[in-house]
């Protein structure tokens, strides 16, 4: 018996089809993106614990109001809430992927008159599974884009206590800046005074009267920029915790700049990759690529499928049909097409790789400059205490030289001025010290699980 020309012609594309799928050999597995990291940081800490993703590490301000505030924002901000959606979306997508079978079908029904008198009811059932094919690499994409929502979230979370403990430090600085310059305005009226009674006495000239005039009324323009600044603060805290602004939901007048009282433990730079979300997110984003390369491998591959229709009618002779086909989807004819998405998917998968390295790359230069700076900062806020106090006593000392017209005017306002760029210089610190300390905890992936927590009393 011949062979004939049908099976000749479907031996060859098969044998095409397998010289093509050949060339790109088995399906990817999937393996953890690693990269080297030294075994601690460079820059000295002051202890080398693990950092907790759950640590509340705003709570070592101790400052009630604030911790107030984030109780309030990791409930009620409105961008967390998006993410908790996004991540509720991610996870019910998965679901519709956990089937073994990739299932498809329809019901039709009809009715139609019989010749033989009466109506008779026609329905069917069509159905098509496909038992081997890419349903499997489907699911892992949709888990790994769940993972991605989670990270987000996480990612979220600590945007929005960045966002908030900034701004709360920002307030709590342009208020002291406020205060002082309270106290510089005193100053000037006080130093006014001095010298109009010196020039009742013909002591000083109408040049140095006018000085301390003129301070007063910049003084009083720089109040109320200041006033508008305070009150800015204070909306955009309103905005992170989901309230109108101009709505206060906490009391959030005056009461200290605000500084971490516990030291920063550090962990090593291994504990970055998984307590930093950005970094869990970005090898999320590359196990979906390489799912998404394992669902173009396997379109290269053959697919069973089984299609089956079952037939109904209900009349005088009502009947029950069915059949059902278990057919072989072989990918002959764009195998080409198949190959080329393969190909874009490899180069995806390697910038996946490369956008994860670069964010630890990112990280790692973050944590060990904040770290570097966190020392450098207490120092700079000790020798600003130290400035403010030599210059507040030597204020004190030259405002009675200056009454017995044993100082120049000239002299008396530069010491002056002296102190109130100390005083100025001081607050600044401190609330460069705190920002630090805020960007270190964030860098370090601390707090990014907290969950809502109670305020402290």
């Amino acid at each position: 018996m011949g062979i004939g020309p049908v099976k000749i012609c479907f031996a060859s594309v098969c044998s095409l089809w397998l010289a093509g799928c050949a060339e790109f050999g088995q399906i990817t597995e999937y393996q953890k993106p690693t990269t080297p990291l030294p075994a601690k940081f460079a820059a000295p800490v002051a202890s080398q614990q693990k950092v907790s993703v759950q640590n509340a590490w705003w709570r070592n301000f101790r400052d009630p109001t604030l911790d107030r505030l984030v109780a309030i924002a990791l409930q009620d901000n409105l961008q967390l809430a998006q993410a908790r959606l996004r991540v509720d979306e991610a996870d019910a997508l998965v679901l519709t992927t956990e089937t073994v079978f990739d299932v498809s079908g329809r019901i039709e029904g009809q009715v139609a008159d019989s010749a033989l008198g009466g109506d008779r009811n026609l329905a069917s059932i069509t159905g098509r599974a496909t038992i081997f094919g890419t349903q499997r690499y489907r699911n892992e994409a949709a888990r790994a884009r769940s993972l991605i929502a989670q990270d987000e979230l996480d990612a979220a979370r600590l945007l929005v206590l960045s966002n908030l403990t900034t701004a709360y430090i920002d307030l709590r600085f342009v208020q002291k800046r406020l205060g002082l310059k309270y106290q510089e305005l005193k100053s000037w009226q006080q130093t006014s005074s001095d010298l109009n009674e010196l020039a009742a006495a013909g002591a000083t000239t109408r040049i140095e009267v006018l000085q301390p005039v003129a301070e007063i009324s910049e003084t009083r323009a720089e109040i109320s920029v200041l006033l508008v600044e305070v009150e800015r603060q204070k909306n955009r805290i309103a905005t992170l915790l989901g309230k109108v602004a101009g709505v206060n939901a906490v009391n959030l007048n005056y009461n200290g700049q605000p500084y971490p009282r516990i030291k920063t433990s550090s962990g090593v730079p291994a504990d970055l990759l998984s307590n930093r979300p950005d970094i869990r997110s970005a090898e999320s984003a590359y196990r979906l690529a390489v799912a998404e390369l394992n669902e173009a491998e396997a379109a290269q591959y053959p697919s069973l499928d089984l299609t089956g229709t079952l037939l109904g009618r209900s009349d005088l002779s009502p009947s029950r049909n069915g059949i059902a086909i278990l057919g072989l989807n072989i990918p002959i004819f764009d195998q080409g097409a198949r190959q080329a998405r393969v190909k874009a998917q490899h180069a995806r998968v390697d910038a996946a790789y490369l956008q994860w390295k670069s964010r630890v790359l990112i990280a790692m230069e973050e944590t060990q400059t904040l770290l570097l700076a966190q020392s450098k900062l207490n120092n700079a806020v000790g020798s600003s205490s130290q400035a403010v106090k030599l210059n507040t006593e030597a204020l004190n000392l030259s405002r009675e030289v200056f009454r017995a017209q044993e100082l120049s005017v000239l002299d008396f306002v530069r010491l002056q001025r002296n102190k109130l760029t100390a005083e100025a210089n001081l607050a600044q610190n401190r609330r460069q010290r705190a920002l630090n300390y805020v960007a270190l905890q964030i860098a370090l992936g601390a707090g990014s699980a907290t969950q809502v927590v109670a305020p402290t009393n």
